[in-house]
């Protein structure tokens, strides 16, 4: 993987982009609340906002991804979203900021955030060996799980020294190195032309592909009851360590701070050991070892260093889960969808697991409101569990045709190159 120059490039890119929306992330409300004067409501709107592109258009999204060429979306994208983010330092700087430019913003990022994460995992496959599809999506997985630890710091840090807008800014300067990366990216082989449908027919066949597949249903489904009652911890987990258990914000920051360190050991141990042809499997543990990490916070009790000891553990326990389930079920549906259906197949995806995140939070919020909070998260962490009753019975099936290519689902890329500089490792 490291000699791919093309894998490399991608990752990059991502794993930039990836750090500055964790630090918009923080930013954003800040913005809203401190720059705006907003109410609770107004800041609290913009999560509603940034998740209901993927619930409208994703499978819209998807026909885009099958159509055109996926290394120009993500280059588009990229220049998009540093045109939508970069609209609000310079209203800031004009004097002209306020919330309908700051949804609209935030909206069309959300929006063309969905459309570059479908492409890229589309494009993925076309950029790595098919034996390396797993250690390439724990890759990007694991760049995905250290900006989470590591972006809201640095947002803090930012906003607490040069501004919440200059922040917001940042990020749209990564969307933008992240385009001069993509441009970078030489394709080993270029796709044919695919068949074109209507548009509306080609929506309806990307769902149906999801729908009736003995896998991809299950797989949505189960990533769905993660994310509902994933959601849920998370959305308790700060309120609960500083409320319940009494920890300051420097402890509570260390323990959100030791999770990427599951994220990288999991990565590591994809990367060697594999699991390619063992996807249920890997998803399986995959949920298990993140389950286990949740239940640790709600039964965490005693003297100070022990409940720190435990929710440390938890959160790398919690991230070394997600980042082998995560890729495993990426590779799982590369493996199993033909090329021409790929791009549906994850953005439809996306819609129904990004559906029930804003669900899974209120539901754990009206919990925690009604029995207490370490009930709540104790219920949401036990419902992880659930996650593993949509995979019973599953299976891998024989790989579909590509009708316009003639090639089966999970073909490994063959370059057409010659030349070192881009022959696949």
């Amino acid at each position: 993987m490291w000699r791919n120059h093309n894998f490399l490039l991608l990752w990059t890119g991502q794993s930039l982009s990836r750090i500055g929306t964790q630090i918009t992330q923080l930013a954003l409300p800040l913005t809203a609340a401190i720059l705006l004067h907003g109410s609770p409501l107004q800041v609290s709107a913009m999560t509603a906002i940034e998740f209901l592109p993927a619930m409208l258009f994703g499978p819209i999204a998807g026909v885009w991804v099958d159509r055109l060429d996926r290394r120009q979306i993500l280059i588009w994208t990229d220049i998009g979203r540093f045109v939508s983010l970069g609209s609000i330092p310079a209203c800031y700087l004009l004097g002209i900021l306020n919330f309908p430019i700051l949804y609209t913003a935030t909206f069309f990022t959300g929006l063309l955030s969905i459309i570059y994460d479908s492409a890229y995992q589309v494009l993925l496959p076309d950029l790595v060996d098919g034996r390396q599809l797993l250690d390439a999506n724990s890759k990007l997985q694991m760049s995905q799980s250290i900006a989470r630890g590591s972006g809201p710091a640095m947002g803090g840090t930012m906003v607490q020294w040069l501004s919440a807008p200059v922040a917001v800014a940042v990020d749209a300067v990564s969307y933008l190195v992240s385009a001069v990366c993509a441009v970078l990216i030489k394709v080993p082989r270029k796709r044919p032309e695919p068949v074109r449908r209507a548009f509306l027919g080609e929506i309806v066949e990307g769902v149906r592909a999801i729908v009736k597949h003995p896998v991809r249903w299950r797989l949505s489904a189960a990533e769905a009851t993660d994310n509902f009652f994933g959601s849920g911890v998370i959305a308790l987990y700060a309120v609960y360590a500083t409320q319940d258990l009494g920890l300051s914000a420097f402890l509570t920051g260390l323990v959100f701070a030791v999770g990427p360190l599951g994220a990288i050991a999991a990565s590591m141990v994809l990367g060697r050991v594999g699991g390619q042809d063992r996807p249920k499997e890997t998803v399986i543990i995959g949920v298990l070892i993140r389950a286990v990490g949740f239940v640790l916070a709600p039964i965490a009790t005693g003297s100070t260093a022990l409940v720190v000891t435990l929710l440390c553990v938890g959160q790398i326990l919690a991230q070394a889960g997600l980042t082998t389930l995560a890729p495993a079920s990426v590779t799982w549906r590369q493996v199993i969808t033909p090329n021409h259906l790929l791009g549906r197949v994850l953005a439809s995806g996306m819609t129904i697991q990004y559906g029930t995140i804003p669900v899974g939070a209120l539901f754990a919020g009206w919990l925690g409101e009604v029995f207490g909070i370490r009930t709540a998260l104790a219920v949401s962490a036990l419902g992880v569990f659930c996650t593993l009753l949509w995979l019973v019975g599953t299976h891998n099936p024989a790989p579909e045709t590509d009708p316009d290519t003639g090639t089966t689902s999970g073909t490994p890329a063959t370059p057409t190159t010659t030349t070192d500089e881009h022959r696949m490792p």
